[in-house]
């Protein structure tokens, strides 16, 4: 009897773990799409910024979309490189480098452009580029293109970085311009959507000294294993995503205007910064 009642048991048992193998439930779960962020914000920030575009991702790739960044730009870029992400928004010398050298795909542009705009304390004037000799100036990161093109601007002014002034990096535009209001720095590099991270009390404190240069916004790059068809694809979602819910809200929160598809023209404004960058990354 016992014997009897142990077979009904595995009998049970087998049947079930046929039907647990043969479900759709049981099927290897999808792999997640990997979308790359910069980071130039908080992890928290960056999370709540670009939920919009993931979760419209998700929707029309039908697989999981997580996002991902890295501690700082070169680890970014270089985890780009490696093809840690499936689609990359990167900065646009980034982009040109990863085009350029390692034949990733660029997609599509954020419009308009970003900027390069030195900042400081209301409360602490500066009142030319030759007073920061001796000062300390804020950056979020060396390898931002737009700290490049004030780096530039600023050695065409007769001071170099680590020689006349110093450069120190600051994780997010607001803790840099906390370093403006906190008397730790003179001036601050910034730009117009970082402008719009920093809170509104904040903001009202800090001085545009002058806008040095306009440079191509973000680009949406594919790493080079993607093939024309799945490219061609995530050009076409992304071209329509601003006209959706989603895009929308995402735009409404970060200061652009639209999605364009990339021209080689925007990509090769970008060749000014490479050799600069290229040194940065050694």
């Amino acid at each position: 009897m016992r014997r009897r009642c142990d077979l009904r048991v595995m009998r049970f048992f087998s049947v079930l773990l046929i039907a647990i193998l043969c479900s759709p439930v049981s099927a290897q779960a999808a792999p997640s799409f990997i979308l790359g962020v910069l980071p130039s914000h908080s992890a928290r920030v960056l999370t709540e910024r670009y939920e919009p575009l993931r979760a419209y991702l998700e929707k029309h790739l039908q697989q999981p979309v997580r996002i991902e960044s890295a501690a700082d730009f070169r680890h970014f870029h270089e985890r780009a490189l490696r093809g840690d992400f499936d689609l990359t928004i990167t900065p646009a010398h980034f982009a040109r480098l990863a085009q350029k050298e390692a034949g990733f795909i660029p997609l599509i542009q954020f419009v308009p452009d970003h900027d390069s705009q030195l900042v400081y304390a209301a409360d602490r004037p500066l009142r030319d580029i030759k007073a920061l000799r001796n000062q300390q100036l804020a950056v979020i990161d060396r390898l931002a293109i737009t700290v490049t093109a004030a780096l530039q601007y600023i050695e065409t002014q007769g001071l170099e970085a680590d020689r006349d002034y110093q450069v120190v990096e600051h994780r997010t535009h607001a803790s840099a311009a906390y370093s403006l209001i906190g008397g730790l720095s003179a001036a601050a590099v910034t730009t117009s959507q970082g402008l719009l991270q920093i809170p509104e009390d904040l903001r009202r404190k800090l001085v545009v000294m002058k806008q040095i240069a306009n440079i191509p916004a973000f680009f949406l790059i594919a790493k080079p294993a993607t093939s024309k068809r799945q490219a061609d694809f995530l050009k076409r979602i992304l071209l329509t995503f601003p006209a959706e819910a989603e895009g929308i809200n995402f735009l409404g929160h970060t200061g652009y205007k639209n999605l364009i598809p990339a021209s080689e023209a925007n990509l090769k404004r970008a060749d000014v910064f490479l050799m600069e960058t290229r040194k940065a990354l050694k």
